[in-house]
Parts: structure tokens; sequence; C-alpha cells
């Protein structure tokens, strides 16, 4: 009768922990990529909930908010930041001579873990409605 051992060799370990290594540098960088891909729309959140009180603002000033102005147009505490922090929003009023300002630009700059999504750094909405981003295909 022949006593064998029961258990894993130390090459199947090794040959295990390789396959597994493989599988998570393949799956890391895609999932992250994903997560970056859904973050982008914090940013159009952001950047209508923005256009949407920037008309409100206008209805009761008669101009749109400066950027010294962008507390009110976010409902984030610190007045700059989109509703989960991904993005940092600004006001550009400098297409249109004022005050009053009759036009407004408003920027949202991905800050953070987002700000390695370079196909999407930037998105823009300007008061006519047009949507820009850092790749056409962002929005």
């Amino acid at each position: 009768m022949i006593n064998r051992r029961r258990g894993f060799t130390l090459i199947e370990l090794m040959i295990a922990i390789a396959v597994v290594g493989i599988i998570a540098a393949i799956a890391l960088p895609s999932y992250m990529g994903t997560v970056r891909k859904t973050q982008r729309s914090d940013a159009k959140v952001a950047l209508s909930e923005a256009a949407a009180r920037q008309e409100q603002f206008f209805a009761e000033n008669n101009s749109y908010a400066t950027n010294a102005d962008r507390d009110v147009l976010v409902t984030n505490s610190d007045g700059k930041s989109s509703p989960e922090g991904h993005y940092e929003l600004s006001v550009d009023n400098s297409a249109c001579s004022g005050p009053p300002f009759m036009c407004f630009s408003i920027t949202a700059t991905a800050v953070g873990g987002q700000a390695a999504d370079t196909d999407c750094a930037t998105f823009t909405i300007d008061n006519i409605g047009r949507k820009t981003a850092t790749s056409s295909d962002c929005w």
C-alpha cells in the first residue's frame, strides 16, 4: 500500500497564482474604464442643474451668474463641485460684455481619480444649450 500525500504542490500553487494575476491584469483596467465612463454622468447632471439655475438666476436678476456667484449654481456646500465630487464647475462670461451678462458657459473639469479619464476630461454647456466636451462622443 502506497501512502500518498494529498494537497497542492508548489508548482500547482504558482500556476494558480500566475493565472489569477493574468486575469486581474486584464480585468482591472477594463473595470476602471467602465467606472470612469459611469462617473461622467456626474458632470452631465451638474451641468444640466447649473444651466437651469442660471436661467432662474437670469429671471430674477436680469443677468447670468458669474464665476464669483457659482455657489448659487450647485447644491454642494463648497459651491463648486458636482454632486458626486468628480468634477469641478467654473463659469465663463467673457464671450459677452457686462454686467449685466447676457451669456454664459459652464465647464465641468474632472478632478481626483476621474482626472485619469483623458477622453472626457471636460464638459461644457452654454446659454443656448450647446454641449461640448474633450471628445465628441462624451455627451
